[in-house]
């Protein structure tokens, strides 16, 4: 999974409060979420606490005054590169500080307000499911939700995942790429805005 931070763009605060420069944060090249710095400030204090700073890459410092177009620039490549280094980290990456907190990001950027929903699996035989879920079930979850329908033994759960694919126009489907732990199923394929994008399960 490639994290980058594309483009920043200047947001409107909540209630009309004062604008603030929002992050955008891409995973293999698709808008993931917004965040602001504080935000990533908060997730970066939050592994410190937990991990100890040693073993976090360097975070862009807070500054006193409001950023120039320029400063704002560098700021956006050092957090892209810190997202990058967090993520390819063994420990941190795959840490539920760092994934729940790209979940809630994704969640409050598409605006999904947490509800059941009915969501179709694929079947790598062509067949469809259609499973009970809430828009804020991360991908094990969901997982676990269509595993539970299809009566799948709870040993053979592990040698399946879930996959997010994009229907060709001779019915055919092209592999996009494995849903992750960081992310919402339902809120990630759903935010593509096209009947063209499915999830599928196979192995």
């Amino acid at each position: 999974m490639h994290f980058s931070i594309p483009e920043t763009e200047s947001r409107s605060g909540d209630s009309g409060g004062s604008a603030y420069v929002a992050y955008n944060i891409h995973v293999n090249g698709v808008l993931h979420c917004r965040v602001r710095y504080s935000q990533l400030l908060g997730l970066h204090e939050q592994l410190r606490k937990e991990y100890g700073a040693n073993v976090l890459p360097a975070f862009p410092p807070k500054k006193l005054f409001s950023l120039t177009p320029a400063e704002v620039e560098q700021r956006r490549e050092q957090l892209e590169k810190y997202m990058q280094a967090v993520r390819q980290d063994p420990l941190l990456g795959s840490s539920e500080t760092f994934n729940s907190f790209l979940r809630r990001a994704q969640q409050e950027t598409q605006q999904v307000p947490t509800e059941e929903v009915s969501l179709e699996v694929l079947l790598s035989n062509g067949q469809k499911v259609l499973v009970n879920v809430l828009t804020s079930d991360q991908t094990e979850d969901v997982l676990e939700a269509v595993a539970a329908k299809l009566d799948l033994p709870d040993d053979l759960i592990g040698y399946f995942s879930l996959f997010l694919v994009r229907e060709r126009e001779d019915g055919t489907f092209s592999f996009v790429r494995k849903l992750q732990e960081f992310e919402l199923p339902y809120v990630s394929v759903t935010s593509l805005r096209s009947q063209e994008y499915k999830i599928v399960l196979r192995k």
